[in-house]
């Protein structure tokens, strides 16, 4: 593994162990910050709000970033990660997360036995996969080769090749398929390593949507991922990235979210589920402030019971066995409303205990505490 950075002091145990635990910080919370935004806009994308006005339409709009934000800061914590983890744990735990996180494919309704779908949590474990493998043969430096995934996408695209097994996970169409989102986990180390640069590419990036968007070639489209798409993700992200400084004014209660965004994920779909089902206006300002606190409550009390009645177990492996078996088998055998109720279970679960997983995959405690990419 070649040219490994020197960690920050927001991440990295000090290496006195008889120093106070008030001066060992474990978590970046700058990237916290960036994942709470992620929660913020992902809460607004899956809202299907009534989008009547110029605010709400573009509020919306942005909300369809979200998963830029997740997936940048998921390649900055697997470069800080891969400094204190040995690769075969990166190797164990995210098929393990690839597998447990189909429950929230279960959870939206879809059999994924009968429709396998790349979502955003088989996106995040085939990226962090991914680019754990190319930076401990390659070093942070292939962080430069950011526009490749997009462009083999392009490629791809440009060909019409439509072959099984490669379309879904690897190239659209689908959801979160590897290629092209593998570029913004790589562009997120770039940004982390490279800050002069990633300033100038993100500046360019924006200068050339605006250019395309003065042209009349603005429209985004992110499911088959285009052009202005993604330069105007390299560009917030970076922007946003690149403010790094300011994370000492960030208040830690505002980072809430950002440390259970994988928490978060299912909570706030389910509120939304529940808002519409009761049949709720889906007035914008309305809808967003009552699902993000119905949202905050939920990961609160689900915390709560979880501490006082299942955390003890999940450091055993007959739990994690007990659990994915409650996310692949009643997908089998179950109608779709009740396999969307256990899927929820199984996904509230597997949120609430995952860092147990982490233990489980890597018993020797890591030196850094990077930000796990969603909690």
């Amino acid at each position: 593994m070649k040219n490994f950075p020197k960690v920050s002091t927001w991440t990295l145990f000090r290496s006195n162990p008889s120093a106070p635990e008030m001066l060992k910080p474990k978590r970046d919370p700058w990237l916290d910050f960036l994942k709470t935004l992620g929660c913020f806009l992902m809460l607004l994308a899956h809202s299907h709000v009534e989008t009547r006005t110029l605010l709400s339409h573009y509020a919306v709009f942005v909300g369809t970033f979200a998963p830029v934000f997740f997936f940048g800061v998921s390649g900055v914590t697997t470069l800080l990660q891969l400094a204190s983890r040995p690769l075969s744990y990166f190797l164990i735990f995210y098929p393990l997360l690839f597998v447990y996180g189909l429950s929230f494919n279960g959870a939206k309704g879809v059999n994924f036995w009968q429709e396998p779908q790349c979502e955003v949590i088989q996106g995040i474990a085939l990226g962090i996969l991914v680019s754990a493998l190319l930076l401990s043969r390659f070093g942070e430096k292939v962080s430069l080769l950011f526009p490749l995934p997009f462009l083999l996408h392009l490629g791809v695209k440009k060909l019409g090749l439509n072959l099984p097994g490669i379309t879904g996970f690897l190239f659209p169409p689908g959801i979160f398929p590897l290629f092209p989102w593998l570029s913004f986990f790589l562009w997120g180390i770039l940004c982390h390593r490279y800050r002069t640069l990633g300033l100038t590419l993100t500046v360019a990036a924006g200068a050339a949507y605006f250019a395309m968007a003065l042209a009349g070639y603005g429209h985004c489209e992110k499911w088959e991922m285009n052009s202005p798409f993604f330069l105007l993700g390299l560009s917030l992200y970076g922007f946003l990235a690149l403010m790094d400084r300011f994370a000492p004014l960030i208040p830690d209660q505002l980072n809430y979210l950002g440390r259970r965004s994988l928490l978060f994920f299912y909570a706030h779909y389910l509120v939304l589920q529940c808002w519409r089902a009761v049949g709720f206006p889906l007035v914008p300002a309305l809808t967003w402030t009552g699902a993000l606190a119905g949202a905050v409550l939920l990961c609160w009390v689900t915390e709560r019971l979880n501490f006082l009645l299942i955390a003890r177990f999940s450091s055993h492996i007959w739990f994690w066995v007990f659990l994915l078996t409650l996310v692949l088998l009643p997908p089998l055998f179950l109608p779709p409303a009740a396999f969307t109720a256990t899927s929820y279970l199984s996904g509230f679960l597997f949120a609430l205990n995952y860092r147990q997983l982490h233990q489980l995959a890597s018993p020797k405690p890591p030196q850094i505490d990077a930000g796990d990419r969603f909690c």
